[in-house]
């Protein structure tokens, strides 16, 4: 054997360095692909963050739109809780009496301060207005706007002096959004709000 030791068969393999693997890319085909999906997400995308912009701005609109309502209806109800005398008194133009009770635009009465208070309804302007008369002068302004609807309807009796005194006061009125309003991004169908509310006067002897 020549003294010679015998070696390793793996020994005598030659090693060679490992090629690594290099990263794929997108083809062009591929590119081609995935572009027009991509495009069909993100306007998937966008078409769903608008309907939710339109959304929130309705509610928000109808939400203002509700409670201004809430406050003059409130406002009334208040009125003709506290006030010692109401009409409109008949025959009077607007005004229907139909049993003992009154239907008209508008609503009248004395406040706890004396002033003749009347509420009506002008439909050319779409708007609840306020007047309020003392010593011959008298005083008109808006109320609130937006207003497509309105009622007053007056349950009377006979008191005890065979006065017509008023049992229970009801309004009708129903309310759209503001044109003025509308931003840009609302879809200008939001519902209107019809409010219905009623009252009895503290004292009507």
């Amino acid at each position: 054997m020549n003294g010679l030791t015998p070696q390793n068969d793996d020994s005598l393999v030659s090693r060679q360095p490992r090629r690594r693997a290099q990263p794929r890319g997108l083809t062009l085909i591929e590119m081609l692909i995935a572009l027009p999906i991509i495009a069909l997400l993100m306007a998937a995308t966008m078409v769903a963050i608008d309907a939710s912009f339109m959304a929130y701005a309705d509610a928000a609109e109808q939400a203002g739109t509700h409670h201004a309502t809430r406050l003059v209806t409130h406002r009334l109800l208040t009125l003709v809780r506290t006030s010692t005398a109401h009409g409109p008194l008949l025959p009077e133009t607007g005004a229907t009496l139909d049993g003992n009770v009154i239907t008209s635009d508008h609503i009248e009465l004395i406040d706890t301060q004396g002033r003749l208070v009347r509420v009506e309804y002008r439909p050319d302007e779409q708007e609840l207005w306020v007047s309020l008369t003392q010593s011959g002068v008298t005083i008109e302004q808006p109320l609130l706007g937006g207003v497509t609807n309105a009622q007053f309807f007056l349950f009377r009796r006979q008191n005890d002096d065979d006065l017509w005194v008023l049992e229970r006061g009801t309004m009708d009125v129903t309310v759209a959004s503001d044109q003025d309003n509308t931003l840009a991004i609302e879809n200008g169908d939001i519902p209107p709000i019809r409010m219905i509310a009623s009252t009895k006067p503290r004292k009507v002897d």
